[in-house]
């Protein structure tokens, strides 16, 4: 199983962005802003507690979309590749 991002110093793996870091140890999954907000979504346990700006929810909206779109693409390339 291929493993996504880097050692965390603080344990665990974790992806960094312009904007936010997102650290994934054993169970816990968490996101922390980059504008000194800190921990601003953290999934412990079968919880979600988070404090999340609409600038937050918008800008993971783009992403998301943005990676759907990636996503098609690489299938239409795949297809065109069988």
């Amino acid at each position: 199983m291929s493993k996504l991002g880097k050692a965390a110093p603080e344990g665990g793996r974790y992806l960094e962005g312009r904007r936010y870091r997102l650290w994934q140890n054993q169970k816990i999954i968490t996101i922390s802003s980059k504008d000194k907000r800190g921990e601003i979504l953290r999934f412990e346990n079968g919880q979600i507690q988070g404090n999340l700006s609409s600038a937050d929810v918008e800008a993971f909206q783009i992403f998301e979309q943005n990676l759907e779109q990636e996503l098609e693409q690489a299938k239409i390339q795949k297809s065109q590749t069988l």
